[in-house]
């Protein structure tokens, strides 16, 4: 087949505005849209003003520094270097900011002074999805994910290494200043910059020593960021932080497509789920202004306090076991039958395990727990000594407390077919979700430092999640019949350009000349 003449100093006879270059679909349309119908309440409460100052420079929009942020986070672009360079390179942005550029000091003024109010920003994505009637607020999925930190694993130190580390660098800087003293020299008028760079790391250390002193529970610290933590994901160990998502899916029959909309978030840089239930059904409900009745997770999340919380919320929680493999053991302690009239259980051999009396459990938190015990003879003589219990000095034992019938009345729930049906939705509802934000969004590793600036920075990932969802909706609605400003462009419409450009007996020339 012939080849297409290539001719990169093609001028144009009608130069096209910036919008016939972009779809009518297009993303970048959407989020302008989306900006546009901000009123002046919803700006207020970003803490943004629209007015702008009477005396210096000319500033930039609140409007296009938004969309140029808004936008940068759905196509993976966070970082306010790389924006620059898309709103000098780029069609979508040169559009979006009017062919305006701003440099990345302003951009990063921007984002710093307004990130954190600018998590409201996805409550109202939520709010538009329930206003169209777009979202599945029956039921509700929530998980969570490692996302690496901005900082160095091979930083991460113990209080040991902090000391020890502290030592070699004060030991460091006194070798330095002996250098720089001495003889009739005047004083230098700055430090040395091997010397400065010493006490700066010198400083960190401490108060990463102060940091690790103040936080309970934490054992390690990062000298990077020192809110980062060690966790186990699935490439293996990083310094990063444990990210929340609760989500729902959209209605099928409404959108015609499968997807998702993100109506909560959290960022803790504890590794463990095990707290992050109850929190995260408070935080959607707040968001949404619904309580979902339906709320699925994995075996993470399975808690005695998660299970209380949904009891007392009125919510069905469809939760995986921790140990599943141990309800397969004949010898599970649901398998054992309480008589009331006792205060004993009788075993799956018939023995009995009457009660022994209150205690506490070294493995325990939580209790006391009422204690029940069957007699060493009747263990040691039993056919299933070695599987029930190994114990040789001791009967089988079980621990029982107060919250133990409701985790029974769990275990039981999830073995019916509605609970397994219901729980098989789990991956399909909340996995996805983070596969789109890091393989799409560009969001295996916060570009931000500090646990209150990495929530901000997952709180803005995921309301860009959400527009872009609701934009893949918007892309397909139907439009409007054909008119002669689909045909030509809106700056052209007027009745004698519209004559010149359909009339052949004119020459082209004439148009750009009457332009």
């Amino acid at each position: 087949m012939p080849l297409r003449p290539l001719n990169r100093e093609q001028v144009w006879m009608l130069p096209p505005t910036l919008g016939e270059l972009i779809p009518n679909d297009h993303p970048a349309r959407f989020v302008a849209e989306f900006v546009d119908a901000l009123d002046r309440t919803n700006w207020t409460e970003l803490g943004i003003g629209l007015d702008g100052e009477t005396l210096g420079a000319p500033a930039y929009h609140p409007r296009v520094l938004l969309c140029v942020w808004l936008h940068g986070f759905i196509t993976g672009i966070r970082s306010s270097r790389k924006l620059e360079a898309a709103c000098r390179d780029q069609v979508p942005y040169l559009w979006l900011t009017g062919w305006q550029r701003p440099d990345h000091n302003t951009l990063w003024r921007f984002y710093q002074a307004h990130r954190d109010a600018m998590r409201r920003l996805l409550k109202y994505t939520v709010a538009t999805a329930i206003e169209l009637d777009l979202v599945d607020l029956a039921v509700q999925a929530v998980d969570g994910t490692k996302i690496a930190a901005n900082a160095a694993g091979d930083r991460t130190y113990d209080a040991d290494d902090l000391q020890k580390l502290l030592h070699r660098t004060e030991a460091a800087i006194s070798e330095l200043e002996s250098q720089n003293e001495g003889g009739d020299d005047a004083p230098l008028p700055r430090l040395p910059e091997e010397l400065q760079r010493s006490k700066e790391l010198q400083q960190r250390i401490k108060d990463a020593m102060h940091h690790l002193a103040q936080q309970e529970g934490i054992k390690r610290v990062n000298l990077t960021d020192e809110d980062a933590q060690l966790m186990k994901g699935r490439s293996g160990i990083i310094t990063g932080y444990n990210a929340q998502t609760m989500v729902s899916p959209l209605k099928l029959e409404k959108t015609q497509r499968k997807g998702m909309l993100i109506t909560a978030v959290e960022v803790v840089n504890n590794a463990s789920d095990y707290d992050q239930l109850a929190p995260m059904l408070v935080k959607a409900e707040e968001i949404t202004g619904l309580r979902v009745p339906i709320t699925l997770a994995d075996g993470g999340y399975n808690t005695v306090a998660g299970l209380e919380a949904g009891l007392h919320r009125g919510q069905t929680l469809v939760m995986a076991q921790r140990n599943p493999r141990g309800e397969q053991n004949p010898y599970f302690k649901d398998n054992f039958i309480f008589d009331s009239q006792t205060d004993s259980y009788i075993c799956p051999q018939e023995k009995l395990l009457p009660f022994r009396g209150l205690c506490r459990s070294k493995s325990h938190v939580s209790g006391p727990f009422r204690l029940y015990r069957a007699s060493r003879t009747d263990c040691r003589t039993c056919p299933a000594f070695g599987t029930c219990t190994k114990d040789k000095h001791s009967g089988r034992a079980l621990w029982i407390s107060a919250s133990d019938e409701l985790l029974r009345k769990h275990r039981q729930w999830m073995k019916t077919d509605e609970a397994r049906t219901l729980y098989a939705r789990r991956k399909e509802i909340s996995e996805p979700t983070f596969g789109i934000l890091k393989d799409q969004m560009n969001a295996r590793k916060f570009l931000l430092r500090g646990l209150v600036n990495v929530r901000a920075e997952f709180n803005l990932l995921a309301t860009a999640f959400n527009l872009r969802t609701l934009w893949r909706i918007w892309s397909k609605l139907e439009r409007p019949g054909s008119n002669i400003h689909t045909i030509i462009p809106d700056r052209l419409a007027n009745p004698i350009l519209i004559n010149l450009f359909f009339n052949t007996n004119h020459k082209m020339t004439s148009v750009l000349n009457f332009a």
